[in-house]
């Protein structure tokens, strides 16, 4: 594809079918993502990868717990979002809005508690003792491994559902307590159901754009 329309056709993917990707094809789409921009090339972030029975442990385990109420508690600070401004509250109101228009609301909360369906999980990890700016690098890590995935005809979504019992995902993978797990991106084939049909809006220029001549 060329890069506009990757870029264009790149966007979460609520919903995944059951079929596998190859290890050599998740392993092509993180060596692109390696080549993501970092500060004096520090590349700090780590991944791992969960497929098959670990992944299948821990997806079941975080439907038990949202099932019994249980408040998740990522190791990266979260915030409510009445806590954001108040253009980036109007953006996910609309969204929501959108989304609730659907009609998917069941099946939504279902997807989320149980990784989507994806057959894959990526969790990208930093040190605890990281900077802002590493913090930075991950987020050009985490999209040029988006793109890649879009590239090869995969679906992605970064969520906070993934790693909001961290204990959980220690438990089945051997991730040291030094690193904090920041975000989890789930990839996969995407289904053809409602849910995917959501397309989220994009802000105008004129809205988050200042020129200075």
């Amino acid at each position: 594809m060329e890069f506009k329309e990757v870029v264009a056709k790149r966007k979460s993917v609520r919903e995944f079918k059951k079929d596998t990707i190859g290890k050599e094809v998740i392993a092509d789409i993180i060596m692109e993502a390696g080549r993501a921009p970092s500060w004096v090339n520090a590349q700090e972030w780590k991944v791992f990868v969960a497929t098959g029975h670990t992944l299948e442990n821990i997806r079941n385990e975080f439907v038990r717990l949202s099932k019994e109420g249980v408040k998740g508690y990522a190791d990266f600070d979260t915030t409510h979002r009445t806590e954001w401004s108040e253009q980036a509250q109007k953006n996910m109101n609309s969204f929501y809005e959108y989304a609730n228009s659907m009609h998917v609301g069941q099946r939504w909360d279902e997807l989320e508690n149980s990784f989507f369906d994806a057959p894959a999980v990526l969790f990208l990890c930093l040190p605890r003792t990281a900077n802002k700016w590493a913090v930075l690098d991950l987020g050009g890590f985490e999209q040029t491994m988006l793109l890649a995935a879009t590239n090869r005809g995969l679906g992605s979504i970064p969520a906070y559902n993934i790693v909001k019992y961290p204990d959980v995902i220690r438990k089945y993978i051997d991730i040291s307590d030094e690193y904090d797990i920041a975000v989890g991106v789930a990839i996969g084939y995407v289904a053809d159901t409602p849910i995917n049909r959501i397309q989220s809006s994009r802000m105008t220029l004129d809205q988050f754009v200042i020129w200075k001549d």
